[in-house]
């Protein structure tokens, strides 16, 4: 067999491994997943009805829900990065990375088992949110086409916060200094038009929001799902968010997969 053929089984054979372990993982561990749609959820509740009145402008409340909504879904699949680095983190102290370097795998094997792993759970945690924002109301207004691109965005988007969660937990090698970081990652998160429009915000502050991965998704996810439809002013990303979002998935791709499976290689 060529290196090639061994390499591409080593990849497929790691990857299966991680794969399955991080599922078992969730499955001994409910809590886990519990966790992931606890803050997201409670957010959609609070912003969506007891502040959706004043966020609306005193207008209709339930139009505001349906501009929520996506935006919810976004931090859904992004609120998976944290928890990401934390497994990845602790399989360094506990040695299962150590462990995996010493099999014949290769380093792209294991952080890619483990991002679609991860990906597989934010499917599920995609699929109960929706539900969740149907029964409050939320409708989607786009046609099949658009209802595909925006599930492979989403998808897309949670797959590469895997990576970049993957990346994190190994470079980061201080558990403390990774826990005191989570909170600065929630912070980047709701940096964003993910409850209110970036034009509504002070021109500075726009201008981050704007530039920011996560108003990009959200903004591609309104515009195909038909919460936003029109192109809104402002910065670029926001002017052609669906453009932007996928440019923001393959730069942030293109900056965490080496890394990762970099961390992964090296024993230092």
């Amino acid at each position: 067999m060529s290196a090639a053929g061994t390499r591409e089984v080593s990849v497929y054979a790691g990857a299966s491994i991680l794969f399955g372990r991080v599922l078992t993982n969730y499955r001994n561990s409910p809590g886990l997943f519990a966790i992931t749609l606890a803050a997201p959820l409670g957010m959609m509740l609070l912003f969506g009805f007891v502040f959706g009145g004043a966020l609306a402008g005193g207008g209709d409340a339930s139009a505001y829900r349906a501009y929520l909504v996506p935006g919810v879904l976004v931090l859904v699949a992004a609120m998976g990065l944290t928890s990401t680095a934390s497994t990845a983190n602790a399989d360094l102290h506990s040695g299962f990375t150590d462990r995996l370097r010493a099999l014949p795998l290769s380093p792209a094997a294991a952080p890619a088992g483990f991002a679609l792993a991860e990906t597989v759970v934010g499917v599920l945690a995609l699929a109960l949110m929706s539900g969740a924002g149907y029964l409050l109301g939320w409708r989607v207004d786009a046609t099949l086409g658009e209802v595909a691109a925006a599930i492979a965005l989403l998808l897309a988007f949670r797959w590469v916060l895997a990576w970049l969660g993957i990346a994190l937990g190994a470079a980061i090698k201080d558990e403390q200094a990774l826990q005191q970081a989570a909170p600065m990652i929630f912070g980047a998160l709701m940096f964003s038009n993910v409850f209110v429009p970036t034009s509504t915000m002070p021109t500075g502050v726009a201008t981050v929001a704007e530039w920011n991965p996560v108003s990009a998704i959200v903004g591609a996810l309104r515009t195909l799902l038909g919460s936003d439809p029109a192109a809104s002013a402002g910065a670029w990303p926001t002017q052609h968010p669906v453009l932007a979002a996928w440019l923001w998935i393959a730069a942030l791709f293109a900056l965490s997969a080496p890394l990762a499976i970099r961390r992964y290689a090296s024993s230092a």
